[in-house]
């Protein structure tokens, strides 16, 4: 039922709807909103990239220690994968082997006479220290007694250990010493003098044996670099196995539960292998292998992780 008309209102005026007033400036017809949708896309993409980075890499770490474990130990195979399953007579027969060997031989033939020299003498020294080093240690030993009693001790009986003390460093001790030309010579000492005799012999012996090291200085590290080619050369593993090796690491599994250990009768999980990759690995692989710069370069904290288990019977 239509409204009653109002007071002074003709009933056609009063059946004619007034819709609502409308502003100068319509907000929606005269302003543009594309510029925040625009931002609100980009912050949206933004966050959605920035999620998906978090869920691959943020939140496991592990996965660029175990990308730079595959791309080290790849490199490594390549780098032995020419030489496997050669055998020690080869490697030693190589041109590489021999001059390695060659410059440790001439090296040490080099020092040969001087060191043989040293070496007659400490000898010689050693025998005189062993001559003196009993009586010595018993004069010592018997001193230290009686210097203990004297701080221990009071009133008369300490002047007594006082002269006892006296006594001792001044008894004298035969001795039968060694003589460079292979006799040997009786000879008397107190305390004092052969205390004097046994540092003396004990310095010019570690003199000597310090000279005898430096001397051999150059060809242990020529020996070491050259056991190092040999350790290095000689692969347990065929080609074939190798690149079986290199294979499997080419279909590495980027996840904890590929490489985590379940130790049901502990009710413990271990996760070890997760970061430490090469733990298990058939070849024994050392820091310098896995270097950065390539094998035989020089290891990072990462190379060191990267290593053989040291013992492999327990593990």
């Amino acid at each position: 039922m239509a409204d009653s008309p109002r007071p002074g209102e003709s009933p056609s005026e009063s059946l004619i709807k007034k819709g609502p007033e409308v502003p100068a400036e319509d907000p929606i017809v005269s302003r543009s909103s594309s510029g925040w949708m625009l931002v609100s896309a980009l912050l949206m993409t933004i966050s959605i990239a920035w999620a998906l980075y978090d869920e691959a890499f943020g939140q496991r770490p592990w996965k660029g220690m175990q990308q730079e474990f595959v791309a080290r130990y790849t490199r490594y195979l390549d780098s032995i994968q020419e030489n496997a399953g050669k055998s020690e007579t080869q490697i030693k027969e190589s041109p590489e082997y021999q001059k390695l060997a060659d410059d440790e031989k001439a090296a040490r033939d080099a020092i040969q006479t001087e060191f043989n020299e040293l070496d007659v003498r400490v000898k010689r020294i050693q025998k005189k220290l062993d001559a003196v080093t009993d009586p010595f240690q018993n004069q010592r030993g018997r001193l230290t007694v009686i210097n203990y009693n004297v701080e221990t001790a009071e009133g008369s009986a300490k002047e007594r250990y006082r002269k006892q003390a006296k006594e001792k460093r001044e008894e004298i001790v035969e001795i039968e010493v060694p003589q460079d030309d292979g006799s040997t010579k009786e000879e008397r000492f107190n305390y004092t003098q052969l205390e004097q005799l046994y540092d003396s012999l004990r310095e010019e012996k570690a003199k000597l044996l310090g000279e005898q090291a430096e001397l051999l200085k150059t060809p242990s590290e020529l020996a070491k670099k050259r056991d190092d080619y040999l350790k290095n050369q000689l692969i347990g593993l065929g080609p074939a196995q190798i690149e079986g090796l290199k294979n499997k690491v080419a279909n590495y599994d980027y996840s904890i539960l590929g490489h985590q250990i379940s130790v049901g009768a502990y009710d413990i999980v271990d996760r070890c292998e997760v970061c430490h990759a090469g733990v298990r690995e058939p070849l024994n692989i050392k820091a310098s292998d896995m270097a950065p710069g390539g094998p035989d370069g020089e290891p990072d904290s990462w190379a060191r992780a990267f290593v053989s288990h040291p013992n492999r019977e327990i593990w």
